[in-house]
């Protein structure tokens, strides 16, 4: 159902000059050294699952004459020296859970406009493509689609684009935005509501973590992203301005 445009400067992701023999390997393991990523355009592959994260590295290899890179995760990619300017990355969270998602989105706020991302998740939703829009990525598309409109759209999306599922258009369309108020709580997620009630009794990030079963630097990311749907300052604006949720 996806129509895009694929620019003219990004053939060159598809069909790029062929490495000598002396070049080292296009395609890289985690924990590889750092290097920089300079030599031709790239489509970097996030999956922290070693199995998967092949597969996907293969299979795109195919489709752009293996300049493809993997790490595990964003912060390990974020450790090198992004200089390419065709370098886009697929951020997948099939074996995430949302808190992990949320901490790499967390690190994707941070890169900034050092790289271009799209996320590859199980389902188009619509909520979470625009939870990871607003997180800073460039791109959502779900395994529900077919490996040459993936290829394409990392395409769009590493020219410049923006490549949203017509599947989620269509849902937004079928469904009118309900009001501010309704909008604003239903943006809190059912694991954020567990970490607002626990600041409302007054506890500490770390308390909240042993409680929540997760780690404290999580804790914190849902608080951050908390204020800011919430237009909150502190703890205590987040407390007084939860209540209705």
């Amino acid at each position: 159902m996806a129509s895009l445009y694929l620019p003219e400067n990004f053939r060159a992701l598809q069909n790029p000059p062929r490495q000598d023999s002396s070049d080292q390997d296009a395609v890289s393991s985690p924990g590889q050294a750092s290097e920089k990523l300079t030599q031709h355009p790239l489509v970097i592959v996030i999956e922290r699952n070693i199995f998967l994260r092949a597969c996907i590295v293969r299979s795109i290899s195919h489709h752009v004459a293996d300049h493809v890179k993997a790490y595990s995760s964003l912060a390990e990619l974020a450790e090198q020296d992004i200089q390419s300017p065709c370098t886009v990355a697929l951020l997948s969270t099939l074996h995430l859970s949302a808190e992990e998602a949320d901490a790499e989105f967390a690190i994707l706020t941070n890169l900034g406009s050092r790289l271009r991302t799209m996320v590859l998740a199980k389902t188009d939703d619509l909520n979470d493509t625009l939870h990871a829009l607003s997180q800073g990525a460039n791109g959502f598309i779900s395994v529900n689609v077919d490996f040459d409109v993936l290829i394409q759209a990392l395409g769009f999306v590493a020219a410049g684009g923006t490549y949203v599922p017509a599947q989620c258009l269509l849902a937004a369309r079928a469904n009118p935005s309900p009001p501010a108020e309704t909008q604003a709580a239903n943006a809190i997620t059912s694991r954020e509501k567990a970490v607002i009630k626990a600041i409302r009794e007054g506890k500490s990030n770390k308390v909240i973590a042993y409680e929540l079963n997760m780690c404290e630097s999580t804790v914190k990311v849902h608080v951050r992203h908390i204020m800011k749907k919430l237009h909150a300052k502190n703890r205590t604006e987040l407390a007084i301005k939860s209540m209705d949720l």
